[in-house]
């Protein structure tokens, strides 16, 4: 996810630290080059994008967009992440393939 404003090693430490805290975070690499947090889950986890978006504009910051890789479902053109309550527009689903499946998408 890239995070408008995130150019100061003290303020990437201070993200990292709060992100981490969130349940089902595995590891937080925040690099201020790309002004980016790249976060890896836990496996099963219930993590939710909007609970990431709230953590960094509690630490001051903005997020923008992100890639997201998650297992998930597709209903119609929306692909919905297991366990997390959540459902993305997607640009070309494949509705035929087997339930649940992994994809890459954007999210704006």
């Amino acid at each position: 996810m890239r995070v408008y404003g995130l150019d100061c090693e003290l303020c990437a430490r201070g993200v990292s630290a709060s992100i981490q805290r969130l349940k089902g975070v595995k590891s937080v690499d925040v690099s201020l080059k790309k002004g980016s947090v790249d976060i890896a889950l836990e496996p099963g986890n219930t993590f939710k994008m909007s609970d990431l978006r709230k953590r960094i504009r509690e630490n001051g910051f903005r997020s923008m967009e992100a890639t997201v890789t998650a297992v998930g479902q597709f209903n119609g053109s929306r692909f919905e992440v297991l366990g997390s309550g959540e459902s993305y527009d997607v640009s070309s689903p494949d509705s035929k393939a087997e339930t649940p499946v992994e994809a890459t998408f954007e999210v704006r």
